[in-house]
């Protein structure tokens, strides 16, 4: 693989990672809403309006795509999509709690590290090379990085306790840290169906529909966040109902919320569309798990970088900026580890059974123009 390759992803994964570490930023500036008021009108920016937009424009054969495909890959994608918009749940009650930084840091973490190695058990013939080595060090160095960054939130809360900064409430951070994990157990499952779905979903669309590589291989994406916008707007909507604030949404002089959903919707979802984008230009089933980590990456960074900016860590004390920094660098360094995974990905000598339960099985006809390996 050419540097030139290498460079390209990583442009497009620091893009990406910055949009999506962004993209919850805007909430902080729509005080006159209540927290159930801005997940339940993103969800559909995000989940639903600008997927089905882009897709539709991009590839208008999507739901031709869609229709060769047998009912188990589709309920694998929505499953899948379901349980991701449960982690997108606890991701959102998270923030009040810990915040925007340790948030991240904690639930991105496991999906990184989940989405990362537990594809490596699909292809056996990778267990023992040095990709896989330099997979699972820089998890370990992720991993790290995140414990780092998880001490630093708790001796900032330690610091603000006997502060006039109380803006995370103190004695929730370890209910913030469950939501945070739970939100990660999404993140997981987020990454694993799309690495699971997406060989067949984009073999079928470009070598069937003649579908462009990027479109191709964002389809899996839409149907993965129509499935996660289920339990999403179910919930948000039954707060709503609740604590009797739908009509907020109605209250003057917040016009201007509406483009900052629109704001959160492309950092939300164009930040997939360039994940996409990194993945098809590195190429191969094993592109998003190199991918994956990079994009994690970014976000984390990005999403520490707003938490600063946004007071989250004033009055946290020197001990908690300096553990914050070095988990920072560690993140950092983690970048480089992965980076360099990329020169190092491997060839399938086999396609084993996953792939050919993924090119064949959930086929709804049995006749497929290209082999998707060989291309014959």
């Amino acid at each position: 693989m050419s540097k030139e390759t290498v460079l390209i992803a990583l442009l497009l994964c620091i893009i990406a990672g910055g949009l999506n570490g962004s993209f919850a930023t805007p909430t902080k500036y729509m005080q006159k809403w209540s927290e159930e008021n801005r997940w339940l009108c993103f969800s559909f920016f995000g989940f639903l309006i600008l997927p089905w937009v882009s897709i539709s424009i991009m590839a208008p054969q999507t739901l031709n795509v869609l229709s060769h495909l047998d009912y188990k890959i589709l309920l694998i994608m929505v499953g899948g999509g379901i349980i991701v918009g449960l982690g997108q749940i606890f991701f959102s009650l998270a923030f009040k709690h810990i915040g925007i930084g340790l948030n991240f840091v904690i639930s991105i973490s496991m999906g990184t590290a989940g989405s990362a190695l537990i594809p490596i058990l699909w292809h056996r013939d990778v267990m023992g090379t040095l990709y896989s080595y330099i997979q699972l060090f820089g998890v370990l160095i992720f991993v790290v990085a995140v414990i780092f960054g998880a001490v630093a939130g708790a001796a900032r809360d330690v610091a603000r306790s006997s502060t006039s900064f109380n803006e995370l409430k103190e004695g929730y951070l370890l209910v913030g840290v469950l939501f945070a994990v739970l939100a990660g157990v999404g993140s997981v499952c987020q990454g694993l169906t799309y690495i699971y779905v997406n060989p067949v979903v984009s073999n079928l669309a470009i070598n069937l529909f003649k579908v462009e590589s990027l479109p191709a291989n964002t389809i899996a994406w839409v149907v993965i966040f129509s499935g996660a916008w289920i339990p999403y707007v179910f919930y948000f909507l039954y707060l709503n109902i609740k604590r009797k604030s739908l009509g907020k949404i109605k209250t003057a002089k917040t016009g201007i919320y509406w483009f900052y959903l629109l704001l959160m919707g492309i950092g939300f979802w164009g930040s997939l569309i360039l994940f996409s984008a990194a993945s098809a230009k590195i190429g191969g089933s094993f592109a998003p798990t190199i991918v994956w980590p990079l994009f994690m990456v970014f976000i984390i960074l990005t999403s520490n970088f707003w938490s600063f900016v946004s007071g989250e860590w004033k009055g946290a004390g020197s001990n908690a900026i300096k553990k914050m920094c070095f988990s920072i660098l560690l993140f950092m360094v983690a970048i480089l580890v992965f980076s360099f995974s990329t020169t190092k990905q491997p060839t399938e000598k086999h396609p084993k059974k996953l792939h050919h339960f993924v090119y064949y099985k959930y086929l709804k006809h049995s006749e497929y123009p290209v082999h998707p390996k060989s291309g014959k």
